[in-house]
């Protein structure tokens, strides 16, 4: 997303759980998880006020809008560097779906489905669900296991119901959970203390 997006930034720190973004210099940059980010998520609207609930891999994304700038009349005072507005896809009242994996190295497996149709007339559904696992690639001299690994899955439900034309309500449930060892860091250059760390 960074890529395309001027003046945004797009971080990782400590952990999976503390991703943030940064928006014109002015996100939460401090590796806390506990902290309100200036940078707001919002999921279908629903304000998602740590980054351990914004991960997730949405299978029907319509598009992800970034604003800049403060946006507290639209989305509330927690929005003062501005806001990435994430909308899925509104279930279909025809059939469709579709199913997608990958193998990777590291015994790295993804899978991603999602289906979508009709109940009734007035009423639609769409169901998706993810699983995404790694085995971590960075060795623990010690005797830690490996880290850097993949390991979450998630689960999302969709009720679309709408009984005329000028008006529809959505019910959305989802679950995500992450149980993954992350985030380990080497040097890039062996300094004058390295020889006495390797001795120990």
């Amino acid at each position: 997303l960074q890529s395309v997006v001027p003046s945004l930034r797009v971080s990782q720190q400590q952990s999976s759980s503390n991703t943030n973004f940064i928006i014109r210099g002015f996100g939460n940059g401090a590796n806390n998880a506990g902290i309100e980010p200036s940078v707001g998520v919002f999921v279908d609207g629903v304000y998602r006020s740590r980054s351990t609930s914004q991960i997730s891999d949405l299978p029907n994304l319509q598009r992800v809008e970034v604003l800049r700038g403060p946006q507290s009349t639209l989305f509330g005072k927690n929005a003062s560097a501005g806001v990435i507005s994430i909308v899925t896809q509104k279930p279909q009242f025809e059939w469709g779906g579709n199913v997608e994996g990958t193998v990777s190295n590291y015994n790295g497996y993804r899978a991603g489905a999602f289906v979508t149709g009709p109940i009734s007339d007035t009423l639609a559904f769409s169901l998706g669900g993810n699983f995404n696992t790694r085995d971590g690639y960075v060795e623990d001299l010690g005797d830690g296991p490996d880290t850097n690994e993949r390991n979450r899955w998630g689960l999302r439900g969709d009720l679309l119901w709408e009984p005329n034309d000028d008006m529809s309500f959505r019910l959305i449930a989802d679950y995500d959970e992450i149980d993954e060892i992350c985030c380990a860091a080497a040097n890039v250059i062996n300094g004058p203390t390295g020889a006495a760390i390797l001795a120990l």
